[in-house]
């Protein structure tokens, strides 16, 4: 059975192949929003893929069209439609951060392809800073060294959760 690894609850599990990761994650103990109810029509179950996104199914159309609708690409999935085929770690992104409006600005005049993915980064370094909340400054430098990255591994999914599991110092 394929193993899955939730982050930051740092939990393990076999579970059958075919297991969405929404129900992994209820399985072992772990909440997870899902507004919807589990049907590809809201973006609250969101989920960083860290590895395996090739132990993943392929995304539908119906998954697809949400992740377009949330600005969200790869490593994001939608957990009630990503289905287990093989060893997977995933990270459950933390609340959302508060930013000042003028920081906010600024992650908004990112492109809109990689703003989430950006925001993510951001907010677990600003974390990491003790930073409870962002402003310009933090925001301005922060959003900088994360777009160089990002722009690095933007082309191959792979590298690209590479960064994010290095974000969050995932092993």
């Amino acid at each position: 059975m394929p193993k899955v690894t939730f982050y930051p609850a740092n939990k393990s599990g076999d579970l059958p192949e075919g297991t969405n990761l929404l129900d992994a994650a209820e399985k072992l103990g772990i909440t997870i929003n899902h507004d919807c109810g589990g049907f590809a029509t809201c973006s609250t179950c969101r989920i960083l893929i860290v590895d395996g996104t090739d132990h993943l199914t392929e995304i539908d159309l119906d998954e697809e069209n949400m992740l377009e609708e949330a600005e969200l690409t790869a490593p994001f999935r939608l957990s009630c439609q990503a289905k287990i085929q093989g060893e997977v770690i995933a990270r459950i992104p933390d609340g959302e951060m508060r930013w000042d409006p003028e920081a906010l600005e600024e992650l908004g005049k990112q492109d809109a392809k990689t703003r989430q993915v950006l925001r993510v980064i951001v907010e677990a370094r600003a974390r990491r800073q003790n930073d409870t909340l962002i402003n310009i400054e933090t925001a301005q430098t922060l959003i900088a060294e994360a777009q160089k990255q990002i722009e690095e591994s933007e082309e191959n999914p792979a590298r690209l959760a590479a960064l994010i599991k290095n974000v969050y110092d995932i092993p």
